[in-house]
């Protein structure tokens, strides 16, 4: 496979954010033969590694692949991920809004799944909009509970202000 200016770019990209942070995920689509992992690994779309400046083996990020002999339940396994297959990184302790996703490197399966939960989310809003217009604008119940990121609860009645994202989408 001949060297592509978006994978150079995108390894730059993901030097730079590794250098910055020191500890990262990157999200990898395992299901490529070109895509060395151990085979128990093969076949996730949304494999995920971390890349720790601590870690004693030496991590290489070229312009085509990032290299490293990555340890899984204590073996060590020399991986090799093309660039092409790396659709996102971020960091393990950081919120998801502050890593990157590379949107042309985004399999299939995953866009598929977000569509078809974003489908349920709406259609389901409009159900539970449905089923209060119905019952005189009594409030309806969701089967889903949303959990807030184990922050305190906060008793004030006035609006939080919004944190800007900082989740970068290249395309």
């Amino acid at each position: 496979m001949s060297l592509s200016f978006a994978d150079a770019a995108k390894a730059r990209e993901l030097r730079e954010y590794f250098n910055r942070y020191g500890r990262i995920y990157v999200v990898v689509d395992a299901t490529g033969d070109d895509v060395i992992v151990p085979d128990n690994l093969k076949g996730d779309p949304a494999l995920r590694l971390v890349l720790s400046l601590r870690m004693p083996q030496q991590i290489h990020i070229r312009d085509d692949r990032l290299d490293s002999d990555f340890s899984f339940s204590g073996q060590v396994f020399p991986c090799r991920i093309p660039m092409h297959t790396i659709w996102a990184a971020y960091q393990p302790e950081g919120e998801l809004e502050q890593g990157i996703i590379w949107e042309d490197s985004v399999p299939e399966m995953i866009k598929s799944m977000v569509e078809a939960a974003r489908g349920m989310a709406d259609g389901e809003s409009e159900e539970l909009a449905g089923q209060a217009e119905a019952n005189n604008n009594e409030a309806a119940v969701s089967p889903m509970t949303v959990i807030d990121g184990g922050a305190g609860t906060d008793t004030d009645d006035e609006p939080r202000e919004r944190k800007a994202s900082h989740l970068r989408v290249v395309k």
